[in-house]
């Protein structure tokens, strides 16, 4: 009883990763599409070559898993490439989404079954970061789960009255929500807590209406037709500038924090300290975040499209113009979310030193 007392924080989390991912491997009676475990694969090389590779048909065999076919062996056709571009790549005891005909004579696959790959890394996320940081872990996961929960309500309401709000006045409401919530659950109350939000409020805003002025005026010629299923959403453009608004939002709430939080601690450790020499200390810290920062919004926005530049590139098109077809939009973000970053520095630093020092001290 004593180890559990001592120990219940860790025993409850194990359990609760494998009960995840136990159940997870046997969740099939959640879905309606039949789901068929792949028993075995019998390939043979299939007899035309187009654009240089070779292609292979496949003869799944399998059992279904769920629904009114369950315990059913059946067998289905898969063709694949050398180059697995555009495949769906099976092995032994991968799990495929199955389209089946009334009358079972046509059998299709639909896609593979993830989930459990995406429950183990989840289940990877929690433990690390509970581990790691312990309640402050476990708050910044609950913060996670509700900013989840208001997007996805966000989305249900656009979708509903959508001729009724403007995409970008909503997300702009909802940045500030996204804001206090993550502060507000991950730290507790202080004035560092009150100088990160409103200097995230304060850098977000400014930052964003620089650019959004900037874009309005110069860059009527963007590509913005190129986003994935742009030409479903009337208002496109907001589309776009809503992706700048949120991409440096994590950024800029993370340099909020870390400013406020270091100038609480010098002014914890020397309360008599002047703002000057407050306000110095603060801009060799930001000048520590701001390349490490500025370099984490370059991998993150442009990580999707490497895989479209190398097969442009592959296709003798020149990396300048593979970038300015696939990459402009991505590009635009990236400098964006980099201008919020500078311009949340100095000023997280003019707002938390006020925030964090009393008006009309004698070292003003």
């Amino acid at each position: 009883m004593e180890l559990f007392k001592k120990y219940y924080v860790y025993i409850i989390l194990l359990v609760f990763s494998i009960f995840s991912i136990v159940f997870v491997y046997n969740d099939y009676f959640l879905y309606k599409t039949p789901i068929l475990k792949i028993e075995e694969i019998i390939e043979e090389k299939y007899e035309s070559s187009i654009h240089n590779e070779d292609y292979y048909k496949q003869r799944i065999n399998g059992i279904i898993q769920n629904g009114k076919y369950k315990g059913r062996r059946v067998t289905v056709n898969n063709l694949r490439s050398s180059s697995g571009v555009y495949d769906i790549q099976v092995h032994k005891n991968t799990e495929l989404m199955l389209q089946i005909s009334s009358d079972m004579e046509n059998i299709s696959i639909v896609n593979v079954k993830r989930d459990k790959y995406l429950v183990i890394l989840l289940v990877l996320f929690v433990d690390s970061i509970i581990l790691v940081a312990g309640k402050k872990g476990l708050k910044t996961i609950i913060s996670l789960l509700i900013n989840i929960i208001v997007s996805a309500l966000t989305i249900l309401v656009f979708n509903k009255y959508y001729n009724k709000f403007n995409m970008l006045l909503i997300y702009l409401f909802v940045s500030i929500i996204f804001i206090v919530l993550s502060l507000v659950i991950t730290n507790k109350k202080s004035k560092k807590r009150v100088a990160a939000i409103i200097s995230s409020i304060v850098s977000l805003f400014i930052s964003f209406g620089f650019c959004y002025l900037v874009i309005k005026i110069y860059g009527k010629d963007l590509y913005i037709w190129s986003m994935e299923y742009i030409e479903v959403v009337s208002d496109y453009e907001n589309y776009f500038f809503v992706s700048i608004l949120l991409s440096g939002l994590g950024a800029i709430m993370d340099i909020a924090i870390t400013i406020s939080s270091s100038l609480n601690e010098l002014i914890i450790k020397n309360k008599n300290i002047k703002k000057t020499k407050l306000l110095k200390s603060g801009k060799e810290i930001g000048k520590d975040i701001v390349g490490t920062m500025s370099n984490v919004m370059l991998y993150t926005c442009f990580t999707p499209i490497i895989p479209m530049l190398f097969l442009a590139v592959k296709n003798n098109m020149t990396i300048g113009n593979a970038i300015s077809y696939y990459g402009e939009l991505e590009l635009v973000t990236v400098l964006c979310s980099c201008i919020s970053i500078v311009l949340a520095i100095p000023l997280s630093l003019l707002v938390s030193s006020f925030v964090l020092t009393k008006r009309g001290d004698k070292n003003d």
